[in-house]
Order: structure tokens, then C-alpha cells, then sequence
């Protein structure tokens, strides 16, 4: 693979793109913002007013999202042409996993830490390849998450397909959610044309609770109705925690 550059002067932006170029076997060479670069073409890293100010095939990055946007970046180049179809699989979960294909190619997995971060790394897929068209496909369980993870996805415009999980689930680890994403966006589902009100059960309820005891260590347990707006999509389990009067340390 041909190496590629951070170059910046911001240290804790460097330190944060070169584990994350390196955690995917990137070689890369880090250099300031004063030394030019030894291949005019090669893409190289930085933040955006740098990207700006240096020109060339600068690739901008927030602090934030740094590993989103690495990851996106080499999704798109193992396949530099736009799609005719852009398929994402959907493993559903608080953390849902999810799996990238172009034209049947799999780009890659990830786990994503909320609904949020898991949309905006699909924003910026769709946004990089420009395809034709974009299908969604969700595993039918977790019938909470399954069901806002059907309704944003709807909401944004994508193609969605429920897929059945038989035999997608390969364990519990944070690496088996995005396997499993992987067999469900490999597999044809029963396409779903209309958003989804869904009413959780008690038990679905009585989890966040227990999830918000867990995420609070012990401090608090957020309310019935908390949880129902959580699983609504209204708020996250953070914004319901905050709201409880939780303060993390």
C-alpha cells in the first residue's frame, strides 16, 4: 500500500491520526506543516484549515471524529469508483454493528457507540462514493433498536430491507456485532416501505433501566418514562441520565 503523511502542527491531532492509520496497517510518515511532501501525490492528513492552506490530495480531520474518518477514508479507496449500489448491513444493539459493501464488495466493519456516530459514518460513505443508490439492510432483533434503526434510515431516503438473523450471531464480543452486520448485509431481506411506531415492551423498558444503573455505577436508575423516550429515539440514555441529575466524574 502506497504511504501516506500526517501533517500537522497540532501534536494531539498527529498522535490520534497516527494510531488510527497505523491500528489499520497504513504506512505513514509523520511531517510539519513546512516540509513539503516527498510524493506530490500522495493523500496526506490534517486538520481542514491546514487541507486549506497546503492544498494537494489533503484528506481533513476533525479531532473527534478521527477514527470514523479514517475508517471512511480506506473503505472508499479499496474501491475508487462510485457504486452502481451501496449496501449497508445493520446488526441492531445499542451498539449496532455495521458492514459496508460496494457493488457486493465488503469494504469494512465497525461498531458504532450510538445511533448518531453509526448515521453520520453512513452520511459520509454515501457523501465519499456518491452511488446510485444506497440499501439498508437491518437484522430483525432487538426489536427496540431494529425499529429506530428502520425508521432513521427511512427518514433519510435509503432503501430498507428487514432481514431474518438466523444464523448471523456469532457471539457477544464487540468484533461478533460487525461479523454479524457482515452476513446480514450479504443477505435479501423483506423490503419495509413504512416507518415503524414502536410501542417496547415492559421488559424492553426495565433494561434501560437496568443499562442506566450500569452507565451511572450504581448512582441512579432513569424512569419508566425515560426509557420509553430513549427507546422512542426522543433523547439518549445519556440525555436521560444527565436529566435524572447525573453528573459523570
Amino acid at each position: 500500500m502506497q504511504r501516506v503523511y500526517v501533517r500537522t502542527d497540532d501534536f494531539q491531532l498527529a498522535h490520534r491520526l497516527l494510531k488510527a492509520l497505523e491500528f489499520h496497517r497504513i504506512p505513514v510518515l509523520m511531517l510539519s506543516t513546512d516540509e513539503p511532501l516527498p510524493d506530490p501525490s500522495a493523500w496526506w492528513f490534517a486538520s481542514p484549515g491546514e487541507i486549506k492552506r497546503l492544498g494537494g490530495r489533503g484528506v481533513p480531520v476533525s479531532i473527534d471524529t478521527v477514527d470514523e474518518q479514517v475508517l471512511v477514508w480506506t473503505m472508499t479507496r479499496a474501491h475508487p469508483m462510485s457504486p452502481k449500489q451501496l449496501v449497508f448491513g445493520l446488526d441492531p444493539g445499542p451498539r449496532p454493528g455495521c458492514a459496508c459493501f460496494a457493488d457486493g464488495t465488503v469494504l469494512g466493519k465497525t461498531v458504532e457507540e450510538d445511533f448518531p456516530s453509526l448515521f453520520g459514518f453512513m452520511a459520509r460513505m454515501v457523501d465519499a462514493m456518491s452511488p446510485d443508490a444506497v440499501l439498508v439492510r437491518v437484522g430483525h432483533g432487538s426489536p427496540m433498536h431494529r425499529d429506530r434503526l428502520i425508521n432513521e434510515a427511512i427518514g433519510r431516503g435509503f432503501w430498507v430491507e428487514e432481514v431474518n438473523e438466523y444464523r448471523t450471531s456469532t457471539g457477544t464480543s464487540r468484533h461478533a456485532h460487525g461479523a454479524s452486520a457482515v452476513k446480514i448485509g450479504r443477505q435479501a431481506g423483506k423490503p419495509v416501505h413504512e416507518q415503524r411506531d414502536h410501542v417496547p415492551s415492559l421488559g424492553e423498558l426495565r433494561n434501560l433501566q437496568r443499562i442506566s444503573r450500569q452507565r451511572s455505577k450504581g448512582a441512579l436508575t432513569i424512569s419508566i418514562e425515560a426509557a420509553r423516550r430513549v427507546s422512542r429515539g426522543q433523547l439518549t440514555l445519556e440525555e436521560a441520565l444527565i436529566e435524572a441529575g447525573y453528573e459523570a466524574s
